[in-house]
């Protein structure tokens, strides 16, 4: 028989109420008390805080706001920690997008599930495989790239005016503007879930997409999908100063794309005001990058 009651060492309702009620205590060191045993409660607390998120006394519902937000992002990095991260993409919500999105959860709240974000981008993908069925690769390239610029709307930002939006893959697929990263991870879900062999390639402030096959190509798609070649990477790349070229033009894991993602959306959310967002990032980071 399953006990009703909760076990010795979780909180009552009574106790948490008692507990978000000292929250509005202008004594520092009892609110910040109070603070510590709901997060450490978490999940337990999280109903009542919800409940109390709108009450009367000001100092308890902004301070319930805070600690439902500080719940949910610890939450967040314990998802990001169970990340199954491979290099097919073909799964229903492959580890790439719930990564992505896990990220954007992170800067924002009100985002959405990875599922509804999936679904649009496989309608896209379902499409894509229809019209490459028996082609070459070339025309593959070509048919992924007007299907992401004159379907899905997607174009490039300014890249002098780069922001966090431009890279939070649910706004970029909303507004249709996007950095490297971005539009470069849209590229490499729709062309996989199409049955296409796709791989993320990282430049130096540029993000790049391989699609295998007899003769690989590189596509650019911050410049609208365009073929470019390893002539012309190599010659960019040592115009920059970087002499590694090889190693700038390898094929990603998932991981790594994730990486390059998180990096570039904690710099461009660096201006937001509150720095729990960016903190986050940094554990979600840790938890991906080699040790």
């Amino acid at each position: 028989m399953i006990d009703p009651h909760p076990h010795s060492s979780e909180p009552t309702d009574a106790q948490i109420t008692a507990t978000i009620a000292v929250l509005g205590d202008d004594r520092g060191p009892l609110q910040e008390t109070a603070r510590r045993s709901l997060l450490r409660w978490g999940a337990r607390a999280v109903p009542l805080l919800r409940e109390h998120a709108d009450c009367a006394r000001v100092q308890v519902r902004i301070r319930c706001r805070q600690l439902l937000r500080a719940i949910e992002l610890r939450q967040l990095v314990g998802r990001f920690a169970r990340l199954q991260l491979d290099r097919s993409g073909r799964s229903s919500v492959p580890g790439l997008l719930e990564g992505a999105v896990l990220a954007a959860q992170i800067v924002r709240t009100f985002v959405p599930e990875a599922r509804q974000l999936a679904a649009r981008l496989r309608r896209e993908a379902n499409a894509l495989r229809r019209d490459c069925t028996g082609r070459s690769v070339p025309m593959c390239a070509r048919l992924l790239a007007e299907r992401m610029h004159d379907r899905l709307g997607l174009a490039r930002c300014d890249a002098e005016r780069l922001d966090a939006e431009h890279v939070l893959i649910d706004r970029v697929l909303q507004n249709g503007v996007g950095a490297p990263v971005s539009l470069s991870l849209i590229y490499l879900l729709v062309a996989r879930w199409a049955g296409l062999s796709a791989a993320g390639v990282a430049m130096p402030d540029h993000f790049l997409v391989r699609l295998h096959g007899p003769r690989p190509l590189l596509l650019d798609p911050f410049h609208g999908g365009r073929v470019v070649t390893k002539v012309d990477c190599a010659r960019y790349l040592r115009a920059n100063g970087h002499d590694r070229v090889r190693e700038h033009l390898r094929d990603l894991s998932d991981c790594e794309v994730l990486i390059h993602y998180l990096r570039a959306l904690r710099k461009t959310s660096a201006r937001r005001p509150t720095n729990d967002a960016q903190v986050t990032l940094g554990r979600a980071l840790e938890l991906l990058e080699p040790r």
